[in-house]
């Protein structure tokens, strides 16, 4: 992923993203006890979010993608059709860091009207949602790996979220360290996603890779189960198939990990998508990629795991030896549809390679293959020797989050194709042709309903407010567009571009803008809210 933000730099010299120890007080050690049903790592049924999750499911947006299914549909909310133009800007927070990937490249959580978020230099602030006033602030100062998309998760009266190596809790009230646990197994390893809460659990993977080293030999994601209230490993799992032999080659192979929060089903399942293997990109000492034969599992394919021990269930590879970096990164979706005349529970992926792919979730059998965006036969097989333009390149495909509501599923794309041979690393093609839309599919055929098309790069992720769906572009465009055929309802220019996602609460759009500039400036980046009518 850290390599798609360095290439889009090359490309448009501007980036791309998707991007002291405090003792806990005894009345919230207490309550997240009994959220937990009084156990360290059980919950009191499986498959359930902390109880903040449903405290505020009406008036916040309590998770990175708003519930364990990866929905990111407020169906709540005060805001549609009928009054979203009416949407002003309320207030804004100033974003005080600037790195290589923007300002902030996550997704912020509102619970309790607390806005909390935390920047690619892991420092985490909570904000009031009415004025955007900062209440505190917990400054890490730890770059994560690919600036981003690491955020915070709030429950069982914590606030966790991520240095570029470890995992930490906050005391939400008022952001002192309550412990910190450290993951990584080596100095080429890191961590760059937001945590996921279930079952009195914090789920996180490690990367391949930090701001030193970035998909090289030995290095290779892991997810870990964590005790939510102690930061103890309860169980871990590697995303590479026999883990430390990588392949055969462990001096120059690696990959794998998860950049996004997996999805939970009511049964305990976990839902992954895994990242691509290394290494990449392609050199001449090395042709496509060599040494690493076979498929190289489990990179680029979506994994069920049993959420309780880590087993490993099922899984299915999309991107058998995958030399094109098709990360199958995008957070996983569940949801039930009809299958035959049978309603049957599915889970939806989605990645780099421009697939949209519907499983089973209760074997991984394939349902249904979407191709979305601009596609060519050169995205398939081993390169040849002389360059090629391959589309969708690792800058393409869907990169940012789907959303799913009221049997649709809305698919953001990007176009952007690259030019490679089998020893070659990806340059732009000429003439470079950037765009990118949200489509509306039908989450149990895979057939495209509606589509709508713009003209920069869509980096925004959707967004489902009631029967609206929010999205935006690189340029710093929002877009409020009508779930119904995708007509445009509302947009505004944000005060910088967005490489981020938004949140969405009763009555407020919150929303990221912190792309790098063109120009290589610093961006105007800040925290922005936009308000029903102002108010």
């Amino acid at each position: 992923m850290r390599s798609l933000l360095v290439q889009v730099a090359e490309i448009r010299s501007r980036g791309l993203r998707f991007g002291a120890t405090h003792a806990v007080g005894v009345v919230v050690l207490v309550a997240a006890l009994i959220a937990v049903g009084g156990a360290s790592s059980r919950g009191p049924t499986l498959g359930s979010g902390p109880p903040e999750i449903a405290a505020n499911a009406a008036n916040g947006w309590p998770e990175y993608d708003y519930d364990l299914s990866n929905s990111r549909a407020d169906l709540r909310t005060e805001i549609d059709a009928a009054d979203v133009a009416t949407l002003k800007q309320k207030w804004t927070f100033k974003l005080p860091y600037d790195g290589g990937y923007g300002a902030f490249t996550s997704n912020p959580i509102v619970l309790d009207n607390v806005v909390y978020l935390e920047d690619p230099d892991s420092d985490v602030f909570a904000l009031d949602e009415n004025t955007g006033a900062l209440i505190w602030e917990h400054a890490y100062r730890s770059a994560t790996p690919s600036g981003g998309p690491n955020g915070v998760a709030l429950g069982y009266g914590l606030l966790f979220g991520e240095t570029e190596g470890a995992v930490f809790a906050l005391d939400p009230q008022n952001g002192k360290q309550v412990w910190i646990s450290t993951l990584i197994a080596n100095s080429r390893e890191g961590i760059d996603m937001t945590p996921q809460l279930y079952d009195g659990k914090l789920l996180i993977s490690t990367i391949p890779g930090n701001s030193r080293s970035f998909y090289t030999g030995g290095a290779y994601g892991t997810v870990y189960a964590l005790d939510a209230l102690t930061g103890k490993v309860i169980w871990s799992f590697s995303t590479v198939k026999g883990a430390g032999e990588l392949w055969g080659n462990p001096k120059e192979n690696g990959g794998g990990g998860l950049w996004y929060p997996p999805a939970i089903d009511s049964s305990g399942r976990v839902f992954i998508g895994v990242a691509n293997p290394a290494p990449y990109p392609l050199t001449p000492a090395d042709p496509n990629a060599e040494s690493r034969p076979g498929p190289n599992l489990y990179t680029d394919s979506l994994v069920a795991l049993n959420g309780d021990t880590g087993k490993l269930l099922w899984y299915q590879q999309v991107t058998p030896h995958d030399l094109r970096d098709y990360d199958f990164q995008d957070p996983p979706i569940v949801t039930t549809q009809s299958i035959g005349g049978k309603k049957t529970e599915i889970v939806i992926g989605a990645g780099k390679s421009g697939k949209v792919v519907a499983f089973r979730a209760d074997d991984g059998k394939r349902l249904w293959t979407l191709n979305i965006g601009k596609h060519n036969k050169h995205q398939y097989g081993p390169f040849p020797a002389k360059p090629v333009v391959y589309c969708p390149g690792s800058l393409g495909g869907v990169l940012t989050p789907m959303a799913d509501s009221a049997d649709v599923l809305y698919v953001p794309w990007i176009d952007l194709c690259l030019k490679a041979s089998a020893t070659t690393a990806p340059a732009a093609p000429s003439p470079v042709s950037e765009t990118g839309g949200l489509a509306a599919v039908d989450p149990a055929t895979g057939a495209i309903i509606w589509k709508r098309i713009f003209k920069d790069i869509n980096s925004g992720a959707a967004t489902i407010a009631d029967n609206v769906v929010f999205t935006s572009t690189f340029d710093g465009t929002i877009y409020a567009l009508s779930t119904k055929n995708g007509s445009v309802l509302w947009s505004t220019k944000a005060p910088a571009g967005i490489n981020s996602f938004p949140a969405v609460t009763k009555t407020m759009l919150i929303v990221g803008a912190g792309a790098p500039t063109s120009s290589g400036s610093k961006p105007n980046a800040m925290i922005v809210a936009y308000s029903l009518g102002g108010k």
